[in-house]
């Protein structure tokens, strides 16, 4: 008998069934009290609210399709998905009988979900509460993808020591059985990551969903990058020179790009030759070095993703007809919310205030799928690129807002005019009066994004909606070369 056995055994008592339903509410914060008297807290194991409002973190294969873990949650109720219980058991949501939910996730009010709300009915018509759902991989669970920095490293890890099996031990194309001990052994030794033997052998052993990436990752890059030479880097001393490179650069570029929109790689394929070079300071001679390097098979930056039972590889950034244009299409503002959307030839883009006041971002969501958010640092980079003022941040309209800054109302009033549609200054004074400070705040950034791209020549329109959805694929002007596999 194990500890846990023990322990629900010593408690059974104070369970009406005897022992811990998993299915119900009232059990399974019980179980949770009991558990935290030890230091134990089951939310790590169980789905919340709050686990829905999380975004997935950058590297993470669900990061370019939805801006939080909720959206995924939607859609698979949409689809009629089946979801993983604590229990171990499995149901489909019926979305006609659980109609109040959808629309309250469409809104994005995960409140809804709060312990003891059974909103979530499946097609038998029994109703569930948030918390008797397990946090899966997809849902931030800590065994997969999206279980964090550590378990990020080891996967990224682990794929540069099998990429080494392929190119090093059997210099050829991999399956299943050439990643025994002895040749992850050897391949460990002519790699150059930041995981120990130890990590790597354990997930290559235990997460047996990652086997068949790993293998076909492996072989597509053999195919397509030939080169005996290539040494396998993940979180490398040569690795953190680039990155290193590029964070002079940037501050020296006055732009506030993240490391990851202006390379995403998560391992690199490194010709020893080149193990003592050092890179520029400059962000055009950096991008343009590396360039070099891709083309002439020196050096492979490789975005990873996890893969169906084949593998897709793309080159991106490489040279300017990589980089996908896309068509201004004007922007839609209603007075009854607080947001402006930007419309493109290939979906929308819905600029608001994600926090109180704060946190002023577009969302973007092409016709097939999310593409993730653009903050407001990044839409100002792209903003000088083209000499437009960038906006003003939140905290300063804040204080301005709270004072009636007549100067700031003017230009509020312009572009809200412009926008949202024609009124006399008297109806507008009366809706800035009515309105809280979050809306405020929200919707003068907004229409000032509408009006600042308005006010330019439609091929410049163009440019800028293209490198706000370049942004969200690390295609943006300023990153540089990469290949990505999926």
């Amino acid at each position: 008998m194990d500890i846990l056995e023990q322990f629900i055994r010593n408690i059974s008592y104070k369970f009406p069934k005897g022992y811990p339903d998993m299915k119900n509410d009232q059990d399974i914060l019980l179980l949770e009290n009991e558990l935290k008297k030890l230091g134990i807290d089951l939310t790590e194991i169980s789905l919340s609210p709050k686990e829905l409002e999380k975004p997935y973190p950058p590297r993470n294969e669900f990061s370019s399709k939805y801006a939080d873990r909720g959206e995924r949650f939607l859609e698979k109720i949409l689809n009629g998905n089946e979801f993983e219980l604590n229990d171990g058991s499995t149901i489909v949501i019926d979305p006609k009988s659980s109609s109040e939910l959808i629309d309250a996730l469409k809104k994005k009010q995960y409140s809804i979900l709060n312990k003891g709300a059974k909103v979530l009915i499946d097609t038998n018509g029994k109703a569930y509460g948030i918390s008797s759902f397990k946090k899966t991989e997809e849902f931030g669970s800590g065994a997969g993808q999206g279980g964090g920095a550590a378990s990020t490293a080891i996967q990224e890890s682990s794929q540069s020591v099998v990429n080494s099996i392929a190119y090093k031990i059997k210099k050829g194309n991999i399956s299943v059985e050439d990643l025994t001990d002895t040749n992850i052994d050897k391949a460990y030794e002519l790699s150059d990551v930041s995981s120990t033997l130890e990590e790597v052998k354990d997930f290559i052993k235990t997460q047996k969903s990652w086997i068949n990436t790993f293998i076909v990752s492996a072989n597509i890059l053999l195919a397509n990058f030939k080169n005996p030479n290539f040494q396998q880097h993940r979180g490398s001393e040569f690795v953190n020179k680039i990155y290193g490179a590029f964070a002079v650069a940037k501050k020296e570029a006055g732009i506030s790009m993240q490391s990851d929109k202006w390379n995403p790689s998560d391992i690199w394929m490194v010709d020893t030759s080149i193990l003592g070079m050092e890179f520029p300071t400059e962000l055009s001679e950096l991008n343009a070095i590396l360039a070099d390097l891709y083309a002439n098979n020196k050096l492979i930056g490789i975005s990873l993703k996890k893969t169906g039972a084949e593998a897709k590889l793309g080159t991106y950034n490489l040279s300017a007809e990589d980089r996908a244009g896309y068509t201004y299409e004007g922007s839609d503002s209603r007075p009854t919310n607080n947001n402006t959307v930007i419309n493109y030839n290939d979906g929308s883009i819905t600029f608001r205030t994600f926090n109180f006041a704060g946190n002023f971002a577009g969302e973007i969501k092409g016709k097939t799928a999310s593409h993730g958010k653009i903050g407001q640092g990044a839409l100002n980079d792209i903003f000088r690129i083209f000499k437009i003022i960038p906006l003003p941040t939140s905290k300063e309209l804040q204080t301005q807002f709270k004072v009636k800054d007549p100067d700031l109302l003017d230009n509020f009033y312009s572009n809200y005019s412009k926008i949202v549609g024609n009124l006399s200054r008297e109806e507008f004074d009366k809706i800035v009066d009515e309105k809280d400070l979050n809306w405020l705040v929200s919707k003068y950034l907004s229409t000032s994004v509408a009006t600042k791209i308005e006010s330019q020549p439609e091929a410049i329109q163009n440019e800028i909606i293209s490198d706000i959805i370049r942004y969200a694929s690390s295609a943006t002007t300023s990153s540089s070369v990469f290949a990505k596999i999926s």
